[in-house]
C-alpha cells in the first residue's frame, strides 16, 4: 500500500514540477508555500519543453528535501524522449516522455536503487 501512495505522490509532484518549470521566467525563483519552500532553477540546453539542467528543489515544513531535475533529451526504448528524475531520501523516480505527452513511462526505485514499480502511461496508438 505504501508503494501505491508513494507512486501517487511522486506523480503529483513531478507534474507540479513540470508546470513550475513551464512558468519559470527567471534563472532562479523561490516559491514559499504553507507546506515548505520550492526553488526552481532554469536549465540551459535543449528544447524549451526539455531544458537539461532545469531543477526544482523542495524543502517541506518537516525539513525533508527532494529534487526534480530535467536530464535532457535521450533515447529510451527506441524513442527520442525527455528524461527527468525526482529524488528524495526515500528513493527516486525517472520519467521518460515526449513533447506532446502521448508517451510517458515512469520508473520508481527504492533508496538502494532497486526498481519497485514501472508504469507506462502512454496514450494508446
Amino acid at each position: 500500500m505504501k508503494t501505491n501512495k508513494s507512486t501517487k505522490i511522486l506523480i503529483i509532484l513531478s507534474i507540479i514540477g513540470l508546470i513550475a518549470f513551464a512558468g519559470c521566467t527567471g534563472k532562479q525563483d523561490t516559491i514559499k508555500t504553507p507546506d515548505g519552500e520550492i526553488k526552481v532553477s532554469e536549465g540551459g540546453s535543449g528544447p524549451a519543453w526539455c531544458e537539461a539542467g532545469t531543477k526544482m528543489t523542495t524543502t517541506g515544513a518537516d525539513g525533508k528535501q527532494g529534487s526534480f531535475e530535467i536530464k535532457g533529451i535521450t533515447t529510451y526504448e527506441g524513442k527520442e524522449v525527455c528524461e527527468s528524475q525526482w529524488s528524495s531520501d526515500e528513493g527516486s523516480m525517472t520519467q521518460y516522455f515526449n513533447e506532446d505527452s502521448s508517451y510517458l513511462v515512469m520508473i520508481q526505485k527504492d533508496k538502494s536503487g532497486n526498481i519497485i514499480n514501472k508504469v507506462d502511461m502512454s496514450q494508446p496508438k
